[in-house]
């Protein structure tokens, strides 16, 4: 009893739409015949699904996982050991027809609107998330885990695998596009530090150590253009010793790519993927002096 109501979030029975076939636990989760996950339109969303796709290759090897994430965000799936089914929708946050089949057992880290407005168009045979929502008929809770622990402590509920010792990695080519932007004559990079400009313009106001370069991922004397893409951004965050950033994009990038990271988050909006962002300037650089004193 204590278990189902764990996984069901305190309902013995799920409430499915009309158009969902029965379900049946555990069988339909442990042995499905098509599994797949939906990535909510940012970039948290979008690389939590990298995460719970990750653990559905671990778990279901002879499967292929379907991805149905939104097109400006799917190169993220290069980070990816071997590439999902991939399934995109527009950038204008309106769900096309995606060609995927029916019955397919869905999960959905963060789920939105768009995911209830793909549930009724293609008819999955359920859909898994650590959240309530009104697409989502089975609900694991995770006691507010942040991500991706809370991927990992689904996974570890419905008895499916999380690879523990996995971190997304960009590919080759994107590497390289990477350090060409940073470096455009040799092509090759030194270790440095990827900075906003407000986060770097603290560390030189009060006269922090800084001990390799800065390079700058916004403002006017950023080498990145502000229409990088955001794979390639993950490229350049991916490549960097450490980060500190007073933007909750480029924490999230840094937090999901496991860079070490140092964030001033004064608007208390870092929250999903754990961390302890500083709330003012002086535990900024308390936190930025410890980072440099552990060492990365």
């Amino acid at each position: 009893m204590k278990f189902f109501r764990k996984l069901f979030g305190g309902r013995r029975e799920s409430k499915v739409r009309s158009n969902w076939a029965p379900f049946k636990f555990p069988g339909d989760i442990l042995k499905p015949e098509a599994v797949g996950v939906f990535a909510s339109p940012d970039v948290s969303g979008s690389w939590s699904a990298i995460y719970m796709t990750r653990a559905l290759q671990e778990s279901f090897p002879n499967l292929p996982v379907h991805l149905v994430i939104r097109k400006d965000y799917a190169q993220l799936a290069e980070f990816l050991p071997w590439l999902p089914e991939i399934h995109m929708w527009g950038s204008d946050s309106s769900v096309t027809e995606p060609q995927i089949e029916p019955g397919v057992l869905m999960f959905a880290s963060e789920p939105c609107d768009d995911l209830l407005r793909f549930v009724e168009k293609c008819t999955p045979r359920a859909c898994v998330s650590v959240s309530a929502h009104s697409a989502v008929n089975i609900h694991v809770k995770t006691e507010g885990d942040p991500f991706p622990d809370a991927v990992r402590t689904m996974t570890g509920i419905l008895g499916l695998k999380y690879p523990e010792d996995w971190k997304p990695e960009p590919p080759q080519v994107l590497s390289e596009k990477a350090s060409s932007i940073l470096s455009p004559i040799s092509h090759k990079t030194l270790p440095y530090i990827l900075a906003t400009e407000a986060a770097a313009s603290i560390l030189d106001r009060k006269k922090a150590e800084i001990p390799l370069k800065i390079v700058l991922a916004d403002g006017k004397a950023s080498s990145i253009p502000p229409e990088t893409d955001h794979s390639l951004f993950a490229a350049v965050v991916s490549g960097a010793s450490a980060v500190v950033t007073t933007d909750r994009y480029l924490w999230v990038h840094s937090r999901a790519l496991g860079v070490p990271v140092v964030g001033l988050d004064r608007k208390g909006v870092f929250q999903g993927w754990g961390g302890e962002p500083a709330g003012g300037e002086s535990q900024f650089l308390e936190q930025w002096a410890s980072l440099i004193r552990r060492g990365w």
